[in-house]
């Protein structure tokens, strides 16, 4: 499996960044490495490495019958992502039209301010779409005018979830954020989530491609991004496709942000540890920072993203909080590297949100 990891970080610095001064091993697992790469949400990505290989002369097809038949498969699913994404864009633009005809302006949190930071932007693995919705000026009650407007539309909403609101609108799964931290029980994130919406709230706000579709400031969304991975990495685990879209986001806005203040917010929400690791495991991943200068705890956080990510966010209610506090307990070593506090506080937290916040209020 060593093999075949090596290789697929090969192809994502070829996809990504054009390195192709490496050879294709001869005793690769061409299965195995398509199924890694599908699991890490980087197939397409990958596959468009192997793309430059071959047109950089440094790979050629090979007579193995199971090889041609994997590759068969990864370059159709190339093609079939491609139609999914655009099935995608055409449902957000339908669901925007829906929002703008009520004076409501949507802007999408994730998905496409990082995937106009890759190669193909089609490319970039997307599950769901990010929502925040504002009338006005207005963020907080508007998100459930977005909600009502959903509904009247014939779309089911459901509201079980204190953070966001989800829905399915032609295949397109909408995740319409109230809040952008899971901030219950958690005053630093509170101050957080507070700061975030200001940033929003007061712009820029820039169109994607003219679809109406908004992308919010992007210190916001640096901020945003951050916060994300950190959540990610201490409840369920990070990807692969987590690092590259945080690397290639950081590599194309360098002019973009006073990373200056950004680095102050590091600090001020206590992300330090966590950023700084994030950061060179993302060098790492594009190939611009060796293994060995990792430090052992970086190390450590790039080894992890081969163990399956432990999800609970599919789990609603009583489980899912006893999935999340599993996660919590098995990432001891985790918060001992890269949080501020232990993982007892935060279970701690995770219980005084769950029993006396479960509606929790912002001011």
């Amino acid at each position: 499996m060593i093999v075949e990891r090596d290789f697929l970080l090969n192809l994502l610095r070829a996809s990504v960044v054009g390195v192709t001064g490496f050879s294709v091993p001869e005793s690769l697992d061409w299965p195995l490495l398509i199924e890694e790469a599908s699991r890490q949400n980087v197939s397409v990505i990958a596959s468009d490495g192997l793309q430059k290989l071959f047109d950089a002369g440094v790979y050629k097809v090979s007579g193995d019958k199971e090889e041609k038949r994997a590759k068969a498969r990864w370059f159709a699913k190339t093609m079939k992502y491609e139609q999914r994404y655009a099935g995608q864009l055409a449902a957000a633009k339908r669901m925007g039209k829906w929002f703008a005809d009520e004076g409501i302006q949507t802007v999408v949190l994730k998905g496409f301010t990082i995937s106009e930071c890759y190669p193909v932007p089609s490319h970039r693995y997307s599950a769901d779409l990010d929502c925040y919705l504002i009338k006005d000026g207005e963020h907080l009650d508007t998100y459930e005018v977005g909600n009502q407007v959903a509904e009247k539309h014939g779309v089911k909403v459901s509201r079980d979830y204190y953070k966001n609101s989800s829905f399915n609108i032609s295949g397109l799964h909408v995740e319409n954020h109230k809040f952008c931290t899971p901030f219950r029980g958690n005053d630093t994130l509170r101050r957080l989530e507070r700061l975030l919406q200001e940033m929003i709230l007061k712009g820029p706000l820039t169109d994607f491609e003219d679809t109406g579709l908004l992308m919010p400031p992007v210190l916001a969304s640096a901020l945003f991004l951050t916060e994300h991975a950190y959540s990610h990495f201490l409840h369920e685990g990070l990807n692969l496709r987590h690092i590259l879209d945080w690397a290639l986001f950081h590599q194309r806005h360098q002019s973009d942000v006073d990373w200056a203040e950004f680095e102050r917010y590091v600090d001020e929400f206590e992300f330090r540890r966590f950023y700084k690791a994030f950061s060179h495991v993302g060098d790492f991943v594009l190939g611009e920072r060796e293994y060995s200068l990792l430090t052992v705890p970086e190390q450590k956080m790039i080894d992890s993203v081969w163990a399956g990510l432990d999800l609970h966010e599919d789990i609603r209610g009583f489980m899912g909080k006893m999935r999340l506090a599993g996660n919590t307990f098995r990432a001891g070593w985790k918060y001992q590297e890269f949080a501020p506090i232990s993982m007892v506080k935060a279970l701690a937290i995770q219980v005084k949100g769950f029993l006396f916040e479960r509606n929790p209020v912002l001011y």
